[in-house]
């Protein structure tokens, strides 16, 4: 694998763990993602039922000869205003992905991302002043669309420049998800943090 400077000048090659060229498993990667999304959830929505709302202690009106259909309470569920039946409660989303599984899920997303020619490695991202100029000039060398750089450390000049970046996200190898991964276009990693990363991944 080339590894490149900021400049998109090729300045060395590095050997990538053998799983970066392994088949990925997608469905363990979708049930990763789908892990991930559900953890996002807050799940604060909720509702009133008929005995949360307001009023309603008497008839509406008398139950007979009105032509009507009987009435006993004006928060009844086929009434306006009324209490909602089964409605939304808060509650939690979140599902269980064991270590293994949750490993071997970002692995597969980051040999995907290796297929797909989507992967660079560089050997520094250093910028001359915490600029979000900078940092899209540095991206536009590489045409990128949307990248998720992995970096060892996180300094205040890249973490700066990329803070009104949405279409940028920097992360240290130990905040790597599979989400992540696959959420945005192109998986940036610095040369020192390719080390870090894939150590973790082999243990």
């Amino acid at each position: 694998m080339e590894v490149l400077n900021i400049k998109n000048e090729v300045v060395g090659k590095v050997n990538l763990a053998p799983w970066w060229s392994e088949r990925p498993n997608t469905p363990l990667i979708h049930q990763a993602v789908v892990t991930a999304r559900a953890g996002a959830r807050r799940g604060t929505h909720s509702t009133k039922g008929r005995t949360d709302v307001s009023g309603g202690g008497a008839k509406p009106f008398r139950q007979k000869g009105t032509g009507r259909a009987r009435q006993g309470t004006i928060r009844a569920p086929q009434m306006r205003g009324d209490g909602i039946v089964f409605g939304p409660q808060p509650r939690d989303y979140s599902k269980s992905l064991n270590k293994k599984m949750s490993r071997k899920a970002l692995q597969s997303a980051l040999a995907y991302k290796a297929a797909s020619e989507s992967l660079l490695v560089v050997d520094d991202i250093t910028l001359e002043a915490p600029k979000t100029r900078e940092l899209v000039a540095v991206m536009d060398r590489f045409d990128i669309i949307s990248a998720v750089i992995v970096v060892k450390d996180i300094s205040e000049e890249i973490e700066r420049a990329s803070g009104n970046l949405t279409w940028v996200k920097v992360v240290t190898p130990e905040r790597v998800n599979t989400y992540d991964v696959l959420a945005f276009d192109t998986l940036i990693v610095t040369s020192d943090a390719l080390e870090v990363l894939e150590g973790a991944l082999s243990q």
